[in-house]
């Protein structure tokens, strides 16, 4: 009998926030068994990890930061990181960040999110060889940051992570405790072209120069895809909770459709679903009938008739305009 009764699968048609989904895990290496514990404020993490080890160092920023979360986690292992995040992974929380940014280690975690398609990991590094080593990972954002004792890492994921979710592009951004780079158009091709993400001076203003993962996915559109994800499974889960009994016919399918059309629409209020020429909801949902539906699903009471599509709203990161002058 499966633990959750309840799942969402979305392909991606190209080639509330819930607690937990910009809740950030800090994976910290120390000797002996490893622990998983949560945090609320930083006087709390001090009493297992002092001032000076990486693990407050990453925890000091997040929690500095205006859009700071509800929490920070900090998971422990001795040797093999890959094993702390197969043992917690299914914790509430939805950034792993690697205290100490060591590099064996970041490479390590990378390979570990190639098999998932839930949750992500930040990473840190410095220069060409850091980035080279992450470049086109799945589900990692690589940040780019040479100025030493800072961490941009931890000061995105700290101030952008628990924001709404399809609120925000994450290009353009700024965060607290981080040196605004002045680099050259040389040097932000570089880490462009490997997906990296800097803080730099724009237009006279610090922010985030891109919004994108390794793989060259935008971070929003992903994480987007994990809310609607998380949140269709909850409603639909409590559809069937909350009922005495949900018959396999038009009333339980409707209902089931109800409870997928109330996360679409709040997809849509979030920024995650666009809007078409007229302002409604760009987003479809098609229903398999009780006759339609499989007699073998029907007998062993799975229903898998329902399907949903919807528009990514996406953002506009670049504006090209032309003007002319009348003499």
């Amino acid at each position: 009998m499966p633990l959750q009764d309840v799942t969402v699968t979305i392909d991606v048609a190209y080639p509330a926030p819930r607690i937990g989904l910009g809740r950030p895990v800090i994976l910290a290496q120390r000797t002996g068994a490893g622990t998983y514990k949560e945090y609320a404020t930083l006087e709390a993490l001090t009493v297992d990890f002092a001032s000076g080890t990486e693990a407050y160092k990453k925890a000091e920023v997040i929690f500095k930061q205006p859009n700071r979360p509800d929490a920070v986690a900090v998971a422990t292992y001795e040797t093999d990181i890959g094993a702390a995040l197969t043992q917690y992974y299914n914790r509430p929380w939805h950034f792993a960040l690697v205290a100490g940014d060591t590099s064996a280690d970041q490479v390590a975690a990378t390979g570990f999110f190639e098999d998932k398609d839930f949750k992500f990991l930040a990473v840190q590094v410095k220069d060409d060889a850091g980035r080279e080593a992450v470049k086109g990972k799945k589900r990692t954002l690589v940040f780019d940051h040479n100025v030493a004792g800072e961490h941009l890492d931890a000061a995105a994921i700290g101030n952008l992570g628990s924001l709404s979710v399809g609120s925000i592009t994450w290009k353009f951004k700024q965060v607290v405790g981080v040196t605004p780079r002045y680099v050259t158009d040389t040097e932000i091709s570089a880490i462009d072209e490997d997906s990296a993400i800097a803080y730099v001076v724009k237009a006279g203003r610090p922010q985030l120069s891109e919004g994108w993962l390794s793989d060259g996915q935008y971070i929003d559109i992903v994480h987007g895809k994990d809310w609607i994800k998380v949140d269709m499974e909850n409603e639909v889960q409590n559809v069937l909770a909350q009922a005495e009994k949900l018959p396999y016919d038009a009333r339980g399918i409707n209902a089931i459709e109800a409870a997928v059309t109330t996360t679409l629409l709040r997809g849509f209020n979030n920024g995650i679903i666009a809007a078409k020429e007229d302002k409604t909801p760009d987003f479809t949902i098609s229903a398999l009938t009780r006759e339609q539906s499989d007699i073998q699903d029907r007998s062993t009471r799975v229903y898998r008739g329902l399907n949903f599509e919807f528009g990514q709203a996406g953002a506009i990161h670049e504006g090209r305009v032309t003007g002319s002058i009348r003499v």
